[in-house]
């Protein structure tokens, strides 16, 4: 099969999230981010987080993992600071104009899909966290540094 990305793309659909430019589209919704993560080892939950930006300043990052608590979302608050710190690290790498890193396939052990939208924008990539290719390393790095809970791996219990 060849890779197109569209595993990665339902993931939120599929644990019952909304669609993200419907979400950017609310009201007091200025943007958002999502990080679906798709591990092709069974031993791993797949994931979604979505961390949403108020117009009021609040800062909700929604977290589901595939299977737990009947896909409710876990929620918590992010503070600005780490917001703006992840932000600008999605400008540095120049986010908004890459496209999904090369060489991609489901082989790959885990698949991250990085979605950003404000309004009617969305842009997506899907990158590979274990392939250290800039700029696509340094999106995952600040991913890591300042949303690590949204990449937690969790096991799956049999």
């Amino acid at each position: 099969m060849a890779f197109d990305g569209a595993i990665l793309y339902q993931l939120a659909g599929d644990m019952g999230l909304a669609d993200l430019s419907a979400v950017t589209r609310g009201a007091g919704v200025m943007s958002a981010l999502q990080v679906s993560a798709y591990y092709v080892e069974r031993r791993i939950r797949h994931s979604v987080a979505r961390v949403i930006e108020y117009q009021l300043g609040e800062i909700q990052m929604q977290l589901v993992f595939e299977g737990v608590n009947r896909h409710q979302p876990l929620l918590s608050s992010l503070s600005r600071a780490r917001f703006e710190q992840l932000a600008t690290a999605l400008r540095q790498a120049k986010f908004d104009k890459l496209e999904d890193q090369a060489g991609l396939s489901y082989a790959d052990r885990s698949l991250w899909l990085i979605q950003r939208a404000a309004g009617s924008f969305s842009h997506g990539i899907i990158v590979s966290p274990a392939k250290p290719e800039l700029p696509y390393s340094s999106i995952v790095n600040a991913i890591d540094e300042y949303l690590p809970s949204a990449i937690r791996e969790v096991p799956l219990r049999r």
